[in-house]
């Protein structure tokens, strides 16, 4: 009886170990059928070449537009070339309409979009994103010498302006059902908001932050204060297959934010 309980188990040994190679033996076939990983045909063209064509809109400043000597120039014309130089090659612009931008990059008039572009969960499929560098969200104004208000917790009793029908109207909005006696004062536009803070006629401003600090460098008298009430961040966008070019720009990107670069790009055009 033993002797047949031991022919069992190994005849059940023997078979799941044929099993398991059968699967391996699969598993290798299916690789070799489906050939080596797609090179990255856009980096190494960059490589070759030692070119990398940006796509851009070059008509949202301070981002990106044309200066009065007919020059591309701006925030993220300066970070294209920083990247650039990190991956050690020349940079050219293709000005195309934002509308276009993405098209653009599919058919291969550009290797990267770096255009003041939000990330976009619905383009995932299409495109592979970069990490952020830039979150133009809402934020909390106040005047420089303000000192009773450091974050959204001490709107309680203030009279806050907003865009009318703005994303900072909706978070204006959320606030006020929790914080009493927060006021909104309702006007046509950020820079009308921000006028009327720098004014005296409100104790704070709820506005994006590319509005804030394009007032901010123009008018001063005004800061941020605690942390963006949202999140819109700015990234940069490659085609799907170009992963060893989205990784090299990512690297890039965290020696520019970890060594000051991006601080000095947001001090010079923001």
């Amino acid at each position: 009886m033993k002797e047949l309980e031991g022919k069992e188990a190994g005849r059940l040994a023997a078979y799941i170990i044929g099993l398991v190679l059968v699967v391996l033996i699969a598993v290798a076939s299916l690789r070799l059928l489906a050939g080596p990983r797609a090179p990255d045909e856009a980096w190494e063209r960059i490589q070759q070449e030692g070119i990398i064509w940006v796509g851009l809109d070059a008509s949202w400043p301070p981002f990106e537009y044309v200066d009065d000597d007919g020059q591309i120039v701006g925030f993220d014309v300066d970070l294209a070339r920083e990247l650039g130089q990190r991956l050690g090659v020349e940079v050219e612009f293709v000005n195309i309409g934002f509308d276009g931008l993405y098209d653009a990059l599919k058919s291969g008039k550009c290797d990267v979009i770096i255009s003041a572009l939000p990330y976009d969960p619905m383009m995932t499929k299409d495109v592979a994103y970069s990490h952020y560098y830039f979150n133009a969200g809402q934020v909390l104004i106040v005047r420089s010498d303000e000192r009773g208000i450091e974050g959204e917790g001490d709107l309680r009793g203030k009279r806050v302006g907003v865009e009318w029908g703005s994303a900072g109207d909706m978070e204006a909005r959320r606030l006020a059902k929790r914080i009493e006696g927060m006021e909104l004062v309702l006007y046509r536009t950020p820079e009308e908001a921000l006028r009327a803070l720098k004014d005296g006629e409100v104790e704070a401003a709820i506005a994006d932050a590319v509005s804030t600090y394009s007032f901010i460098k123009a008018e001063g008298e005004m800061k941020i204060v605690g942390e963006p009430l949202t999140d819109e961040p700015y990234v940069i966008a490659v085609r799907p297959e170009s992963q060893v070019l989205l990784q090299a720009i990512n690297e890039a990107l965290v020696e520019i934010k970890e060594g000051g670069t991006l601080a000095r790009l947001r001090e010079r055009w923001l």
